[in-house]
C-alpha cells in the first residue's frame, strides 16, 4: 500500500524534532577517526566533535567515502550499491477533467512515453479542493534525465504523455517539479547479502541507516534506523 500522512511528511519530521530535541549543526562531516571510546567527527568548517557512538544516516556513496579508512570492507560493499535519480512533475488540472476510473499507470521500459509512471493522485488518495491532482514520474537508472531535462521540458512531456495514455489534452492550472538526485537506491540480486557484509564490517560504536539498506520506503527507513539504534544500545550495555 502506498500512503502518506495527512498534511504530508513534514508532520512526521516536526514530531521527530520536537520529541528528539536534536542539536543541529549546519556542516557536513568529512572524516571519522577513532577517539578512545567513541569517535571524532571532523566537519567541513574545520570543527572537531566527539561522539560516544555514530549512526551514518547518509546515502551509500557518501557512507563509502566516510568508511574507507576505518572500515574498508564495509566501504567496498557500500560502493557496490548503485543509485538512480528521479524527478516528479505534480500537476493540478481542472476538476471536471474526465480521467478514466483508474489510479494511474506504470510504464514498461522501451515504451514511447517519457514518463515511467503516471499517478492520478486525487483518484488514489482522495480529492482536495476543486482541482484534480496528478503526477508524472521521470528518470530510470542510468539515463540521467532527472539531472539534464529542464522544468519546461518535463512539463511538456507530462502533458504529452497524458494525451497519449488517456486521450486528453489537459491545461494545468498549477505545476511543480521536484527532483531527487541519486536518491533511488537500486536493489539488485544479492542485495541483502551485500548489506549484511557492510554491517558486519563496521567497527564498534558505529552503525548505518538509510534507504539503501532494508527498503526505500519510509517504514523501511524507520526500521533501519531503529535497528541501528538497537545495535548501538547493545554495545553500550556490554
Amino acid at each position: 500500500m502506498f500512503g502518506a500522512l495527512d498534511g504530508g511528511y513534514q508532520v512526521l519530521l516536526d514530531a521527530l524534532v520536537e520529541r528528539g530535541r536534536p542539536r543541529w549543526v549546519q556542516a557536513g562531516v568529512q572524516r571519522l577517526e577513532p577517539a578512545g571510546p567513541g569517535w571524532a567527527l571532523l566537519d567541513d568548517t574545520g570543527a572537531r566533535w566527539h561522539a560516544d557512538a555514530v549512526i551514518l544516516a547518509v546515502p551509500a556513496p557518501r557512507a563509502a567515502r566516510l568508511l574507507a579508512d576505518i572500515a574498508p570492507a564495509s566501504a567496498a560493499a557500500a560502493d557496490r550499491i548503485t543509485s538512480a535519480s528521479s524527478v516528479v512533475v505534480a500537476l493540478a488540472v481542472p476538476g471536471d477533467t474526465p480521467f478514466p476510473e483508474c489510479s494511474g499507470v506504470l510504464v514498461a521500459t522501451g515504451e514511447r512515453l517519457h514518463a515511467k509512471a503516471i499517478t492520478l493522485s486525487s483518484r488514489k488518495w482522495g480529492a482536495r479542493g476543486g482541482a484534480q491532482l496528478l503526477r508524472a514520474s521521470f528518470g530510470r537508472c542510468g539515463d540521467g534525465l532527472a539531472e539534464t531535462a529542464s522544468d519546461d521540458e518535463l512539463l511538456a512531456w507530462a502533458v504529452d504523455d497524458l494525451a497519449t495514455v488517456f486521450g486528453l489534452r489537459v491545461d494545468p492550472v498549477d505545476a511543480r517539479v521536484q527532483r531527487w538526485i541519486g536518491a533511488m537506491s537500486q536493489y539488485g540480486p544479492g542485495h541483502a547479502d551485500l548489506v549484511a557484509e557492510m554491517r558486519a564490517g563496521l567497527p564498534p560504536a558505529l552503525a548505518v541507516a538509510g534507504s539503501y539498506l532494508d527498503g526505500i520506503g519510509v517504514p523501511a527507513c524507520v526500521g533501519a534506523a531503529g535497528r541501528a539504534v538497537e545495535a548501538l544500545d547493545t554495545e553500550v550495555a556490554r
